[in-house]
């Protein structure tokens, strides 16, 4: 019995190993299209963009430790990331009703200073990654 036991964990581990990847990377193209959309479409994305591109740009020049590396990339991308979410709710927002109700203006005043907030945050921390570099 206590062979059992200790065979069936490594049965799984073997099952697990053979079983097919949980991602399907064709469904990366419908990412790939909200990229496009949203650089093609959104102003707010594309400067986003264009200041991901100057943080990583200072990160070059700058040589921070690579903790800054890690902690501007990610900022970055989460900024990102917050723009394509709020791009989303203004869309669908404007798609379901086009008043502008003042909750609905509630909601995307809203989404939009979460972004601003955010962009704030990776603006102070460019300013905190070159003052330690420099210092």
């Amino acid at each position: 019995m206590n062979q059992d036991r200790e065979q069936k964990p490594q049965e799984r581990v073997e099952e697990l190993s053979l079983a097919a990847p949980p991602v399907r990377f064709a469904r990366l193209s419908y990412a790939w299209s909200g990229i496009i959309t949203a650089w093609s479409e959104e102003a707010g994305f594309r400067n986003h963009v264009l200041g991901a591109l100057a943080m990583v740009t200072t990160l070059v020049i700058l040589e921070p430790a690579m903790v800054w590396w890690g902690v501007a990339l990610l900022c970055s991308a989460l900024l990102l990331a917050l723009e394509l979410i709020n791009s989303a709710i203004e869309r669908v927002i404007d798609h379901i009703d086009g008043n502008l109700h003042p909750r609905i203006k509630a909601i995307k005043d809203m989404s939009a200073a979460a972004v601003v907030v955010a962009s704030f945050g990776v603006f102070l921390l460019g300013i905190v990654m070159i003052a330690d570099t420099l210092a």
